[in-house]
């Protein structure tokens, strides 16, 4: 009796993978390029499966799949083509090149655009939109990551922070590594970043800041991004033949938004951020200054005596640490 049963299944296992196997076929075919050649390396996939092939040197193929199935040939610079498979053994396909990319327009100089691909110069382009899209306060921050050879550093964290931008790398010691950057045609300096570089802070100075480390952020910071058209990063000293020494160190060439012609609207575009910190440095109200004289502090050495009973106490640093809506 055991026995009948693992016949029967046996048979009817036997019998649905006939059906199975029946149902598929194999189907052949030849893909070509528009101008009749052979495409080799084309990958050939059947829709909903893990099953495909890929095209020989003469462009020829072999793949097995169902009635009603979806055959999709891919190959890089050509449109993706699609083809069902009926009662035909045979399914011939011709790609069609993809060229958009190639003939992409950009800024190089004030009023000169060119095509990307006469271009001799090493350069990249970023949408406006793509740098809008990451929120930052500082329009410079969203370069990192999005342009090869670019190295953005930022001095901290904190809202209003500068940050600078070098493109492959330092090539001087002594000066400004950061590049060119030009805004419709007009250049920015963006070299300002601490009171160091300012004239107050020379040797001799009574207005000098340097004793307060001030951030007086980057210049590029001021750009608005949503107002930002494209951006064309020219790299290395090529851009210097453009704009001179000054872009001997690459080029940063900014478009803005202008109206079109014939067609109105508005866009409207809002973001914020709330910042606060999460704990607050604990100050000692017991010892006073090394010294004090007639009220003046004078030198924080080490601890001195207590402070005397009723001394009143000021909280600057809850005056100081305020969370910022930006």
């Amino acid at each position: 009796m055991m026995k009948t049963r693992i016949l029967t299944v046996l048979m009817a296992t036997f019998l649905l993978a006939a059906q199975a196997f029946a149902q598929q076929k194999t189907v052949t075919g030849k893909v070509t390029s528009e101008t009749g050649a052979a495409q080799a390396g084309v990958q050939i996939g059947v829709r909903g499966t893990t099953f495909g092939t890929v095209t020989s040197n003469d462009g020829t193929y072999s793949v097995r799949a169902e009635v009603g199935q979806v055959l999709l040939f891919r190959l890089i610079g050509n449109a993706p083509e699609e083809r069902t498979v009926g009662a035909a053994d045979v399914i011939n396909v011709q790609l069609k090149k993809v060229a958009t990319n190639l003939n992409a327009i950009v800024v190089t100089t004030l009023g000169q655009t060119t095509s990307q691909r006469s271009l001799g110069t090493s350069q990249q382009s970023v949408k406006g939109e793509a740098i809008a899209q990451t929120h930052r306060e500082n329009f410079i921050n969203a370069l990192q990551g999005r342009v090869a050879g670019v190295d953005v550093t930022s001095t901290s964290g904190v809202p209003g922070a500068s940050s600078s931008i070098t493109i492959r790398g330092v090539s001087s010691i002594s000066s400004s590594n950061q590049p060119l950057m030009i805004v419709d045609g007009l250049p920015l300096d963006n070299k300002t970043l601490n009171t160091g570089v300012l004239a107050s802070d020379a040797p001799g100075s009574l207005t000098a800041f340097s004793n307060r480390g001030v951030d007086f952020t980057n210049r590029a910071a001021d750009l608005n991004p949503e107002d930002i058209e494209t951006v064309v990063v020219l790299k290395g000293p090529e851009a210097s033949a453009l704009y001179g020494i000054d872009a001997a160190n690459g080029a940063i060439v900014i478009t803005t938004k202008t109206g079109k012609a014939g067609e109105g609207g508005f866009e409207y575009s809002n973001n914020f951020r709330v910042e606060s910190t999460n704990s607050r440095p604990t100050v000692q109200h017991v010892y006073q200054p090394t010294s004090v004289s007639g009220g003046a502090l004078g030198s924080f050495q080490y601890f001195g005596a207590p402070y005397p009973s009723g001394t009143k106490f000021y909280d600057n640093v809850d005056g100081f640490f305020r969370t910022a809506l930006t």
